[in-house]
């Protein structure tokens, strides 16, 4: 059996992660990587839209908490997530395949490590099964 390659979607807010480096400098190194203003930004809708169309998983990487630029943006989005989970398994899609990280990276050095990491997650889980 030849070795999927996963599609992910990375959103990471600006303000926690990657802010010390120039984004066209991270933006080479990670695909289908969306920067957002705080990851309590990310409408429900924006992560059902990247696996409608075609995502086979969803990382979202937040401010540590108590370091919200947003007060509690990155908790409230938490939560989100945690919800959407469920949701997502009631449709046969593995809770593995969303996944949120709260803390803090300024350099940017640890998004494509975390990336990695859940790429080979995802690759272990097969192909997401589409309706």
């Amino acid at each position: 059996m030849a070795e999927s390659n996963p599609k992910l979607v990375c959103f990471s807010c600006k303000f926690g992660w990657g802010y010390l480096s120039e984004e066209s400098a991270l933006a080479s190194k990670i695909t289908n990587w969306i920067p957002v203003v705080c990851s309590g930004k990310i409408d429900t809708s924006h992560i059902l839209k990247a696996f409608r169309a075609g995502a086979d998983g969803v990382l979202i990487l937040g401010c540590s908490e108590g370091h919200c630029h947003f007060q509690d943006g990155n908790i409230q989005t938490e939560k989100k997530v945690l919800l959407l989970q469920k949701v997502l398994e009631t449709f046969g899609i593995e809770q593995e395949r969303l996944e949120i990280q709260l803390s803090m990276d300024p350099d940017g050095q640890n998004i494509p490590l975390l990336i990695k990491k859940m790429e080979e997650n995802l690759i272990k889980l097969g192909p997401i099964k589409r309706l």
